[in-house]
């Protein structure tokens, strides 16, 4: 992870909801929708373990974009 101060790479649950307000439920549900291989909205994430999920600031943030009415 390259941490720029507040430019960090690698996002929490947490912190995907403070840019997209998104409740961390919601993020997590649509996350583990798409590892089961179903089609769920939201911005792509990385599982680095089972318990442990992150989001890059990129994904998130062309994510927004692509919502974008």
């Amino acid at each position: 992870m390259v941490d720029n101060g507040s430019d960090r790479d690698l996002l929490t649950a947490g912190d995907v909801q403070g840019l997209t307000g998104v409740p961390v439920s919601t993020l997590h549900d649509w996350a583990a929708k798409r590892e089961r291989g179903m089609v769920a909205p939201g911005p792509r994430h990385l599982r680095l373990s089972d318990r442990h999920r992150r989001w890059n600031r990129r994904d998130v943030l062309d994510w927004l974009e692509s919502v974008r009415v």
